[in-house]
């Protein structure tokens, strides 16, 4: 009597399915969370560098009745097509020694500060340990050296 012997594995059809529908939504959630924390961090590398760029501008144009503004307009410049990721970006210019006083009285070593924060607003809400919204701010003090 022969007895036959099945070299057949037990049918397993969806297991690649449902593995899949399990390991697949967590492999994407993390994925999406380092593209998200890529963009927080180069969205914060700008705004250091267009603060700093906005205290420059102070600096050399401090005389100008405008200079508020101009420098505000600077900021928004550098920031480039990223500053639509702020809708509530705030640019503050002022005397470090005397906020109340205006740019024009600066005197030589006399510092300025600019200011500037915004709230950053991610893509995918629902990431693991990325809140739905951050608040950035960078603020750069620079010395003027003459008028």
């Amino acid at each position: 009597m022969f007895l036959r012997r099945s070299n057949r594995l037990p049918a397993r059809r969806a297991a690649v399915a449902v593995e899949a529908a399990v390991v697949l939504p967590l492999f994407f959630l993390f994925l999406f969370s380092i593209f998200e924390y890529g963009r927080i961090v180069m969205l914060y590398n700008l705004m250091v560098n267009a603060t700093r760029e906005g205290g420059r501008y102070a600096l050399v144009h401090s005389q100008d009745p405008t200079v508020v503004d101009d420098v505000t307009a600077e900021v928004k410049r550098r920031l480039a097509s990223q500053v639509v990721q702020f809708p509530d970006l705030t640019v503050q210019v002022f005397s470090t020694n005397n906020p109340s006083a205006t740019l024009d009285s600066l005197n030589p070593d006399d510092p300025v500060t600019v200011k500037v924060s915004g709230t950053f607003r991610t893509i995918f809400p629902t990431l693991v340990l990325v809140p739905v919204s951050i608040k950035l701010s960078s603020a750069t003090v620079m010395t003027c050296e003459g008028n």
